[in-house]
C-alpha cells in the first residue's frame, strides 16, 4: 500500500476479496481455481500474488461456492481461519493449523484489528443432507471498519450493524443467472441496504466470475455474451445506488482490480465487550465460548 493509513482492497471475484490493513492480510471466501464444483471462472485466473503472505481467512458460510477445499489447498497454513460452526471439520484436514468457529456478535482481536461476526441470511447447509450451521458476514475494524457481507438477503436490524463502515462489500448476485430468492442481495435490494448501512464507499461482489458451463454459454462467444449481461448488475447496482443513498461512493471494479480506503476520520470503534482472541501460535479450533471445542 502507498499509504500507511490507507486500506487496499482487491476484488478478486465471486466472494473472493483480499483486504490489505494495518499489517495483516485477509482473504474471504477463497475461490482461486478454475473450477469450483461444476462452476467454471470466467476470464483469467487470480494472480499468484494473491495467495502469498495470507494472515486471515474468512468463510462467510459453507457453501461449495465459498468454502472451496483445493482453493485453501493454496494457501498459507499459517493462517487463521475464521467461520462458523463446523468449518473446522473440513479445514484442519487441509493443514491449517489455527481454526477459530465463531457466531455472530462475537469479536476477535488479530493483531490491531477487531473482527467481529454478524447475522447473515442464507441457506445454512453446506448439502442438503449437512447438519445446519449459521452464516456469517464479518465486520473488520481497524483504521477503516469494513462490512463483508457474505452471502445475505436483506435482514431486520441491517441498519444497526454499525454507526459508522467505511467500505461495505455487498454481494448482487448468485452465480451465473440463478433468481436471487430473497436470500441473496439483488441489485435493487443492495441499493436498499446502502440506505440501512450508510457506509462511506461500498463495492459491489459475488458477480462477473462463476458460469455454469453448458446451455447459453457455449465457448468463447457464449461466455463473453454471459459477462457481459451479468457485467450490467453492479451498473444497475451503481444507478440505483445514486437515486436511493446519492452521499455513498460506489465503486465498480472487474475482478482483479484494487481500490485504496483512506482511514476514517473520527476516534476508533470501542472495543466490543468480553471479545474472543485467537491464538494463531498453537494448532486448535477456538470455539466462541470460553471452552475449545475438539478437532473434528
Amino acid at each position: 500500500m502507498t499509504d500507511a493509513t490507507a486500506t487496499r482492497v482487491t476484488y478478486v471475484g465471486h466472494g473472493t476479496v483480499l483486504i490489505e490493513t494495518d499489517g495483516l492480510r485477509i482473504l474471504t471466501d477463497p475461490v482461486l481455481k478454475r473450477w469450483c464444483g461444476p462452476l467454471r471462472r470466467y476470464g483469467e485466473l487470480p494472480d499468484h500474488g494473491i495467495r502469498h503472505h495470507i494472515d486471515v481467512i474468512l468463510i462467510s458460510h459453507l457453501h461449495l461456492d465459498h468454502l472451496d477445499q483445493p482453493s485453501l489447498k493454496l494457501l498459507p497454513k499459517s493462517a487463521v481461519v475464521i467461520g462458523p460452526p463446523l468449518t473446522g471439520q473440513t479445514v484442519h484436514r487441509l493443514g491449517f493449523r489455527t481454526v477459530v468457529e465463531t457466531r455472530r456478535e462475537t469479536a476477535l482481536h488479530l493483531g490491531e484489528l477487531e473482527i467481529e461476526a454478524v447475522h447473515a441470511h442464507h441457506t445454512r447447509r453446506r448439502w442438503v443432507v449437512s447438519p445446519a450451521t449459521e452464516p456469517l458476514g464479518f465486520l473488520i475494524h481497524g483504521s477503516s471498519t469494513i462490512y463483508f457481507a457474505g452471502d445475505t438477503g436483506l435482514f431486520d436490524h441491517m441498519d444497526e450493524l454499525h454507526d459508522r463502515i467505511d467500505l461495505a462489500l455487498l454481494p448482487i448476485e448468485t452465480w451465473g443467472m440463478r433468481p436471487a430468492q430473497g436470500r441473496h442481495l439483488t441489485p435493487k435490494s443492495a441499493a436498499q441496504a446502502l440506505t440501512l448501512l450508510q457506509p462511506r464507499m461500498a463495492v459491489p461482489i459475488h458477480w462477473g466470475t462463476l458460469y455454469l458451463p453448458g446451455s447459453a454459454y457455449v465457448g468463447k462467444q457464449g461466455t463473453y455474451a454471459w459477462f457481459k449481461h451479468t457485467r450490467e448488475r453492479p451498473e444497475r447496482f451503481a444507478e440505483l445506488a445514486a437515486e436511493q443513498a446519492p452521499d455513498v461512493d460506489v465503486r465498480l471494479l472487474d475482478p482483479g482490480a484494487s481500490l485504496e480506503v483512506p482511514a476514517a476520520e473520527g476516534p476508533p470503534r470501542a472495543a466490543a465487550e468480553q471479545p474472543q482472541t485467537a491464538a494463531p501460535e498453537q494448532p486448535q479450533t477456538a470455539a466462541p465460548t470460553p471452552t475449545e471445542s475438539s478437532e473434528r
